[in-house]
């Protein structure tokens, strides 16, 4: 390698070619480059045997698994940092702090810089890149630490951060993944790494992951590791989709036998029920006990005595809550789909050509459900898996990416006071430098008999990050009160693709003796006909009663219409939404005339016009 880097050095750095002497490092300078954090030091070494062999220890291969997949993590970190330093210190004094770079490989669009300073008895460092056509200037700090010698400098103790999403902002091929990684470690006779992924994402993961590690190696290379994430245990059931929150503890011997213990609670678990597994293999890795453990209930299979450790036991880190990791408890007070889908107009078994104003109703509630419904199902899936992080007063679920746009999406819920929450999603591109933007906010709060809340959601932004056709903003409220509810909802310059802006407002109530939607919208009347292309405004109150049957009392004006004339109608029907009843009229504005209103079969004949209950952010507006 250190060819090949000599070679890039006359390439990348100035004033060094490939006809100069390279010099060494001083005894100084070589002390303060190994403070920096190196791969094998920070290596996870589990025994390996051949894999897929006849009843291998399930756990063994996973924990395996999970083992190298941290140390890919940690061998990438570390590798930029060993060939940066491999080449002599390009600043230094000699004694108290040394630089290496600014060192570039060909083809990388990244220009690399490490830098180690003597603070006291130990040590600091700090790596910094920026793009290889800028300047220092704009370099960010891709990774920083500091280390305490021990015995000698490689071994003693330390900490460093790595930043995924700061490395990906310079260098998005090499370093495809967001999130922080940090690091602890003791490292002596024995051995001992802690590593903490948050919210970490790579590219064409759909779900950002925060995740524990622990590792410690004895004097004589026995082993354990332990490990806790929300992994979905049901990943073939596309019935059962939550990740279940998993605290593995794997130990095993110098020879290999081991044994695995693993938890399971959350998730598709019912409340308050959890999974455990015992698995111990031998010297091959084959397995010679396992346990699976559900409700209390044990299902032993092989000899316990087999096992390398007698007794389980579960990984314990400091400060970590299962209970708050998994706040089932503020997932209620999330607005769902299943909140927007009141019992509506329609009747059990329609006539096959039903009322005008019925069918109207009844397509406008469902178009209600479907829109509204559609953009709440971003926080189903955003909560579909455990939060990332919970404290005392709220969690965090994602970043979640869909991978289709490459768009991320998270969300933020807080209690506010009592039993109230507000709550957040944002959205951004799957990029390290792109901003987060608020697409939906909101509120909710607990009553005696059901509860309250309400929520905004920008469809400008959505439109802004993915191929949505729609732009302008909705706002809806509702409330649910025992066997009564409401939904309040406007549309503010609403437009689909290349249709004009429009606003919209619709107010559902909904209870035990039936229901009521009134309903203001723009509607061309006339679609038939090219020759009257002008746009009308639709005014409605619809009335129904449980069985079905109903009255529409509808209002037309402007567009077509002459002058300041409107056009009224009213409509019954009856339990199987056929038209018993309907009469029009066309009056001046102002005039006091209206439709016959006692035809036969309707359920009330008393004129009634909508009326919009203004929402939070309207004041008095009625």
């Amino acid at each position: 390698m250190r060819t090949r880097l000599a070679l890039l050095a006359a390439l990348a750095l100035p004033g060094l070619t490939a006809c100069d002497t390279e010099p060494e490092d001083g005894p100084a300078v070589t002390e303060l480059k190994q403070a920096l954090p190196r791969a094998e030091a920070m290596t996870i070494a589990m025994p390996s045997g051949a894999f897929q062999v006849p009843q291998q220890a399930t756990f063994y291969a996973f924990t395996w698994g999970t083992t190298q997949h941290v140390n890919a993590f940690v061998r990438r970190i570390t590798q930029v940092i060993e060939d940066v330093v491999e080449l002599p210190a390009t600043e230094t004094d000699g004694s108290t702090y040394a630089v290496w770079g600014p060192w570039t490989e060909p083809l990388s669009p990244a220009t690399w810089q490490v830098r180690v300073d003597r603070q006291g008895d130990g040590y600091t460092y700090a790596v910094q890149a920026w793009p290889r056509d800028g300047s220092p200037e704009a370099a960010v700090t891709v990774l920083s630490g500091q280390h305490t010698p021990g015995a000698d400098a490689r071994r003693g103790a330390g900490a460093w951060t790595y930043d995924l999403s700061a490395a990906r902002s310079v260098d998005p091929i090499a370093h495809d993944a967001l999130g922080q990684i940090a690091v602890t470690y003791t490292l002596a006779d024995s051995r001992q790494i802690e590593v903490t992924f948050t919210d970490v994402q790579g590219a064409f993961s759909e779900q950002a992951t925060s995740t524990l590690y622990r590792y410690t190696e004895t004097s004589d290379r026995a082993g354990t590791f332990d490990f806790v994430s929300n992994l979905d245990i049901d990943e073939d059931d596309p019935a059962k989709d939550r990740r279940e929150l998993l605290q593995v503890r794997a130990r095993w011997t110098a020879e290999g036998p081991g044994r695995a213990d693993v938890l399971a609670t959350h998730g598709d678990l019912p409340a308050g029920v959890q999974a455990e597994v015992s698995e111990c293999w031998g010297p091959a890795f084959t397995r010679d006990f396992i346990q699976f453990t559900v409700a209390g209930m044990a299902y032993p299979q092989g000899d316990p005595a087999a096992c390398a450790y007698g007794e389980a036991e579960l990984p314990m880190f400091d400060g970590f809550d299962p209970d708050a990791f998994a706040d089932d408890g503020l997932l209620e007070a999330l607005p769902q789909p299943q909140e927007f889908d009141p019992p509506g107009v329609a009747v059990d078994a329609p006539v096959a050509t039903p009322a005008v104003y019925y069918a109207m109703a009844r397509d406008i509630i469902a178009g209600l459900r479907d829109q509204v419904g559609g953009a709440l199902q971003i926080v189903t899936d955003i909560t579909r898996n455990p939060p990332n992080a919970c404290d005392a007063r709220g969690c965090l679920w994602g970043p979640w990416t869909d991978w289709d746009t490459r768009t991320s999406f998270r969300l933020t819920i807080a209690r506010t006071e009592g039993d109230a929450f507000a709550y957040q999603v944002g959205v951004k591109a799957f990029a390290a430098d792109a901003e987060w933007q608020p697409l939906i906010a909101g509120g909710y709060a607990d009553t005696a008999e059901g509860g309250q809340g309400g929520f905004t959601f920008d469809y400008d932004v959505l439109a802004s990050f993915t191929d949505a056709v729609a732009s302008g903003s909705a706002r809806a409220e509702y409330a649910r009160l025992g066997d009564r509810g409401a939904l309040n909802v406007r549309y503010d310059a609403l437009s689909w693709g290349e249709a004009a802006p429009i606003d919209a407002r619709y107010f559902l109530g909904y209870g035990p003796q039936g229901g009521v939607f009134d309903l203001r919208f723009p509607f061309d009347t006339d679609e038939g006909d090219p020759a009257r292309s002008a746009i009308e405004e639709i005014t409605a109150r619809v009335r129904w009663a449980t069985s079905g049957a109903g009255v529409a009392n509808v209002i037309v004006t402007g567009g077509d219409l002459e002058g300041e004339g409107e056009a009224l109608a009213v409509e019954c029907w009856d339990d199987t939404a056929a038209r018993t009843h309907i009469d029009f009229i066309v009056r001046a504005l102002g005039a006091e005339r209206l439709p016959e209103l006692d035809g036969p079969g309707c359920l009330v004949t008393d004129w009634q016009t909508a009326d919009f209950p203004p929402l939070s952010d309207e004041g008095g507006e009625g």
